[in-house]
């Protein structure tokens, strides 16, 4: 006898109840009929461009690099541009780099234009299957004058709202700032694509076209499970200019815009000094060569970590940082801008000592949800209450060069000014 398997017993259903499931099947079956050859037409679809972004570069008055991304693989993508105002148009190399985030690809598209004209505007537009796919403008630097806003920490736990609302409202009130600068923990995990997506999907309306310069910071040095990591989400998302070095290439960097000469230096020697041992070394020798090869009457220092450590009891000195400040003092750096600490403070310092003729140093506040309860420290001559959210602007001209700090509502909290002694001839 065959072997039998009893079924098991169907509840009794009504013959309305019949006639409703079995009309919710055919309608079912008829729209997935009709849209079968939509979602096959869409699953062949090309990606999208996005998070357009131009990152500095050594020179941006002759040089520009556009990057972008999809989650997945562009077919035979092109990227054009021309000068506003002629016909002809260039073609640029697009190079492609993959990156697995968190469980999500990333696919970084990167095309250099070299040859421009300072002060010019230019049209750039990407193809991806011989069709247009996405267009971006933007003007070079005319090395002249300079307007840049300056963002402390952005890093969110959570939501990027209170991000997007910062740098939406100083991109705002600050239409015509042509340099963007983000002084590190961009977001609060280095590794997350949650973050990533967060941060990016926030910044980039408001960035735009501006020339944008990065800093690396403690947070983008974590893995997801809060360890110590090398930064490769930061790395592989911005190429920043490179720096000679054939270990640790963009790990810092310089650049010049407007009349300022830029230094960007890395401060995260908890979090990397067991990942690359000779980093900082080598830092402290290029930054001093860095600093005595550039000619701009400005001379601007970048790090994310401050020169206090304010998580100490009572707040005492860095003493990493301490031993980049001979350098910075005796190269002529004229300021240097913090972050870290998520509190404004300002001082004029030299050798550890107040100063109204040494190095201007700002920390430089908080423009993202994580607040903390900050002290004062004795060498701080001006300190905002911990609460708040800001951001900074820079402004520069062969003779001067001023800060100022605004909350959210364009409300003025601080500013300062320094200026070029006159030549013997004036």
């Amino acid at each position: 006898m065959a072997d039998t398997m009893a079924l098991p017993m169907l509840p009794a259903v009504s013959r309305r109840a019949f006639l409703s499931l079995s009309l919710r099947s055919l309608a079912a079956w008829a729209i997935g009929t009709l849209l079968a050859p939509l979602r096959r037409a869409a699953a062949k679809s090309a990606p999208t461009p996005r998070f357009f972004r131009r990152v500095v570069t050594a020179d941006n008055r002759a040089s520009a690099l556009i990057e972008w991304q999809t989650d997945a693989l562009l077919d035979s993508p092109r990227f054009l541009w021309k000068e506003v105002g002629k016909k002809e148009e260039k073609e640029a190399d697009v190079d492609v780099k993959y990156m697995a985030l968190d469980g999500h690809n990333v696919l970084v598209y990167r095309a250099p234009l070299r040859g421009l004209a300072p002060g010019r505007d230019y049209q750039c537009r990407m193809l991806a299957a011989g069709r247009d796919a996405a267009s971006f403008s933007f003007r070079t630097d005319d090395g002249k004058n300079l307007k840049a806003l300056i963002f402390p920490d952005s890093q969110c736990d959570g939501s990027y709202d209170t991000w997007e609302r910062v740098s939406g409202d100083a991109s705002a009130r600050n239409a015509d700032a042509a340099l963007w600068v983000n002084l590190g923990d961009l977001v609060d995990n280095g590794e997350s694509f949650f973050h990533w997506e967060g941060w990016q999907t926030a910044t980039d309306v408001s960035l735009g076209a501006r020339a944008f310069a990065p800093v690396m910071g403690n947070h983008e040095c974590y893995s997801l499970d809060w360890q110590y990591a090398l930064p490769a989400a930061f790395l592989g998302l911005f190429a920043t200019p490179p720096n000679g070095s054939a270990k640790y290439d963009r790990y810092y960097y310089s650049f010049d815009y407007g009349p300022v000469h830029f230094t960007v230096l890395n401060t995260q020697r908890e979090e990397l000094d067991s990942f690359l041992p000779g980093l900082f070394r080598e830092q402290a020798a290029w930054l001093a060569h860095d600093l005595a090869r550039t000619k701009q009457p400005w001379r601007v220092a970048l790090l994310h970590r401050d020169l206090i450590n304010y998580d100490a009891a009572p707040p005492s000195p860095d003493a990493f940082v301490r031993t980049l400040l001979p350098i910075l003092e005796k190269s002529g750096v004229d300021a240097v801008l913090t972050a870290h600490a998520h509190a404004y403070r300002r001082r004029r310092m030299t050798a550890w000592r107040q100063d109204q003729n040494g190095v201007l140093y700002i920390l430089s506040g908080n423009a993202g949800n994580c607040f903390y309860d900050v002290q004062r420290h004795a060498i701080d001559e001006i300190a905002l209450p911990s609460d708040l959210l800001n951001y900074l602007t820079l402004e520069a001209d062969e003779n001067r060069l001023t800060f100022r700090c605004f909350l959210t509502n364009g409300i003025q909290k601080d500013f300062v000014t320094l200026r070029k002694a006159p030549s013997p001839e004036e």
